[in-house]
C-alpha cells in the first residue's frame, strides 16, 4: 500500500507572528517601510484586489494568503490566489517590469498553474518550508521551468514547499533548465536555492537538459518526499555535457515507487561539473551516482532504503574520463552486491572504502567493468583484496590500489 498523503490546510497556518514575517521581510527589505507599516484600523484586513497597492500593509496582506511583491518601482503589490490562475508568475511578472525585486509567498498554500518562470534579479520567498506552499495540480507541467531565450541570472528560490500533482498523475519535472536557444550565452547562471521542500512528483525533482549548463548555481538544502523518478532518469538528472561550478550542499531524499514499482536513481550524469556535500536517501531510493561523464565531488553519500523493489547493480557507477572524487559511502540498510562499479572508459576517479557496512554488501567494495581510459589512472584507497576484475577485463594498471602506501609517522 502506497497511501498518498493529502495534506489539508491549516487554518492556523494562515495566522503567524507579526514579528516573525517583519523579521523576514524588513531585514532584506531596507527602505521600503511605507509599505511593510500596517494598520488595520485603516484597512489592514480588507480583501486586496489582484496588483492593488497595499494600503493595509504587506503583513496582512501575506496574512490573508495573498502573493507580494516588493521592488522599488511598485512599491508593494498583493495577487490575490482566488482572482487568478497564476498569482506566483504574475508577481514575478511584475517586479521583472520594474528590473527585479522579490516575492513573498503566505503562510498558507497557493495554487498556480505553472510553471512558475523565473526572470533574471528575482527572488521568491516562503515563509517555511512546512508553511508555504507552491501546489502546481495541472497534469504534465513543471513546477519551476528555466526556458526563456535571454539568459536568467541572480535568482533565488527559499523557504517554501514545490508540491506537484501527485506521483500517480502525468507530472512535470519539479526544477527544470530547458534549452530554449542553441547559444551557451543565454544559460542560467548564478541560481540560489536555499531551502527547498519538493513533494508528489512523478517524475525527476531536478533535470537538466541537453543543450543548457546551468552554471554557478548553488543549492544549500534540497529534500524531496513522496517523490517517485523510478520511470524517469534519475531524481537528480543532468544529461547535459557541461554546466560549471554547481554545488550541492545536503540533499535529502525519500522516493517512493507507487506508481512506477521501480526503485529510484538519485542522481545521473552526463557532464558538467557537480559538487555534493551530504545526499541521504531512504523510501526506494535505488542507484546513488549513474555517471557517464563529467566532473564530480561527493562528500558522504548515506544510503538508507526501507524497501527495495529491485537491487542496484552497484550503488556508485562511474565512467568516463572526468575527474571524480567520493569521499564517503555510508551503506546503513538494505543490500547491494558491489559499492563502486568502474565501467568501459573510466579515469581520474578517486575511492575511498565505505565508512559504514551495517546493510549487506554480496559481492565487493569495488567492481572493475570496463577497460579504463588509455593513459589515465584512478586510484581506491583500499586493499587489492577490495577489488574485483570481471567479465575477463584486464586492469591493465588504470586502477591503482593503494593499500598501506606512504610510511607512518609516530
Amino acid at each position: 500500500m502506497c497511501p498518498e498523503r493529502t495534506d489539508v490546510d491549516d487554518p492556523r497556518r494562515r495566522s503567524v507572528l507579526r514579528a516573525s514575517l517583519a523579521a523576514a521581510i524588513t531585514g532584506s527589505t531596507a527602505g521600503c517601510a511605507s509599505i511593510l507599516d500596517v494598520d488595520d484600523a485603516n484597512g489592514g484586513d480588507r480583501t486586496v484586489s489582484e496588483g492593488a497597492s497595499i494600503e493595509g500593509g504587506a503583513f496582512a496582506a501575506l496574512r490573508d494568503g495573498r502573493v507580494v511583491a516588493v521592488a522599488a518601482g511598485i512599491g508593494g503589490a498583493a495577487f490575490d490566489p482566488t482572482a487568478t490562475a497564476t498569482p506566483v508568475q504574475d508577481a514575478l511578472d511584475a517586479v521583472d517590469a520594474v528590473g527585479g525585486g522579490r516575492v513573498y509567498l503566505p503562510p498558507t498554500t497557493v495554487t498556480e498553474a505553472g510553471p512558475v518562470r523565473p526572470h533574471p534579479n528575482t527572488g521568491l520567498y516562503g515563509c517555511g518550508m512546512n508553511v508555504s506552499v507552491i501546489h502546481v495540480r495541472s497534469s504534465g507541467t513543471d513546477g519551476v521551468r528555466f526556458d526563456r531565450d535571454e539568459s536568467v541570472q541572480r535568482v533565488a528560490l527559499d523557504g517554501f514547499e514545490l508540491r506537484g500533482p501527485g506521483v500517480r498523475k502525468d507530472t512535470g519535472v519539479a526544477i527544470h533548465y530547458v534549452d530554449a536557444t542553441d547559444d551557451p550565452a543565454n544559460d542560467p547562471a548564478d541560481v540560489h536555492v536555499g531551502r527547498l521542500y519538493c513533494r508528489q512528483w512523478g517524475n525527476s525533482v531536478l533535470r537538466v537538459e541537453e543543450g543548457v549548463g546551468p552554471f554557478q548555481c548553488r543549492y544549500d538544502f534540497l529534500r524531496a518526499d513522496d517523490c517517485d523518478a523510478g520511470a524517469a532518469g534519475a531524481l537528480l538528472d543532468w544529461r547535459s555535457e557541461y554546466g560549471p561550478a554547481n554545488h550541492f550542499g545536503t540533499v535529502v531524499a525519500y522516493p517512493n515507487a507507487c506508481a512506477s514499482g521501480a526503485p529510484t536513481t538519485v542522481l545521473r550524469q552526463a557532464g558538467g561539473e557537480l559538487a555534493f556535500e551530504d545526499v541521504s536517501v531512504g523510501g526506494t531510493a535505488g542507484t546513488l551516482v549513474e555517471q557517464t561523464d563529467g566532473r564530480l565531488r561527493a562528500g558522504r553519500l548515506h544510503w538508507e532504503p526501507e524497501s527495495q523493489p529491485a537491487t542496484p547493480e552497484a550503488l556508485v557507477r562511474l565512467a568516463g574520463s572526468g575527474v571524480t572524487h567520493v569521499a564517503d559511502v555510508v551503506v546503513d540498510t538494505g543490500t547491494v552486491p558491489y559499492v563502486y562499479e568502474l565501467a568501459s572508459g573510466f579515469g581520474n576517479k578517486h575511492l575511498v572504502p565505505p565508512g559504514a557496512t551495517r546493510g549487506t554488501v554480496t559481492g565487493n567494495v569495488v567492481r572493475v567493468n570496463g577497460r579504463g581510459e588509455r593513459g589515465s589512472r584512478s586510484w581506491y584507497y583500499g586493499v587489492r583484496d577490495d577489488v574485483t576484475v570481471s567479465l575477463g577485463v584486464p586492469n591493465e594498471g588504470r586502477l591503482r590500489v593503494l593499500g598501506d602506501a606512504g610510511v607512518g609517522l609516530a
